[in-house]
């Protein structure tokens, strides 16, 4: 007894395998066999593109978050040294935060 639609054949070129159990990749969202479900052995053009993709709001700054950090005040998405609002000089609605105390 056969079952044609069970498995899927391995995305690699080069394998094809029938896998009955096979992984979907997260980045390029194709199924690959236990041997080429690695980013690097199936050379997923989309893996390392997506790992850190939240840019810091703060003016100046140019560093990429892999978790989003967004400000409860402004809204603002920053990175962890100025996820705090004293460190990206918040204003929330027109005045600056300030220091309590």
């Amino acid at each position: 007894m056969e079952f044609p639609d069970l498995g899927k054949h391995c995305s690699e070129k080069t394998c094809k395998q029938l896998d009955f159990l096979p992984v979907k990749c997260d980045a390029c969202k194709q199924d690959f066999c236990k041997d080429h479900f690695p980013y690097a052995a199936h050379k997923c053009p989309f893996a390392f593109q997506k790992i850190f993709t939240y840019r810091c709001s703060k003016e100046g700054c140019k560093k990429k978050e892999m978790l989003q950090m967004v400000c409860a005040q402004c809204h603002g998405n920053f990175c962890i040294q100025h996820r705090h609002p004293l460190d990206h000089s918040c204003r929330h609605g027109s005045r600056p935060t300030i220091k309590a105390g």
